[in-house]
């Protein structure tokens, strides 16, 4: 019997809170995204984390903050395959 073997992807993203709406943006090789939430009481952290479960369809225990809690440039593990984990992003980028 064969088993997907998944490694934990390490995504990079600059994100600016406070924004009108969640959305991804891509300038050069630098992801952004703007969220709808403060950046007070880690509420753009949370935000950001629900926001890419539901572009991902994952759960939310399967995206961890893992650098940037206080910084504008985030490191997140995800425990995703890295193709989907793109393709996702791009998709949503040229939805919008």
């Amino acid at each position: 019997m064969h088993f997907p073997i998944f490694a934990a992807v390490l995504l990079y993203v600059k994100v600016k809170p406070n924004q009108r709406f969640n959305t991804i943006e891509r300038i050069g090789e630098e992801w952004i995204i703007r969220l709808k939430a403060p950046a007070t009481d880690g509420l753009a952290n949370k935000n950001l984390i629900e926001f890419l479960s539901e572009i991902f369809n994952i759960g939310k225990s399967k995206i961890q903050l893992k650098k940037g809690h206080t910084s504008r440039i985030k490191c997140l593990e995800i425990d995703a395959d890295v193709t989907m984990i793109l393709n996702k992003l791009q998709q949503e980028l040229n939805e919008h």
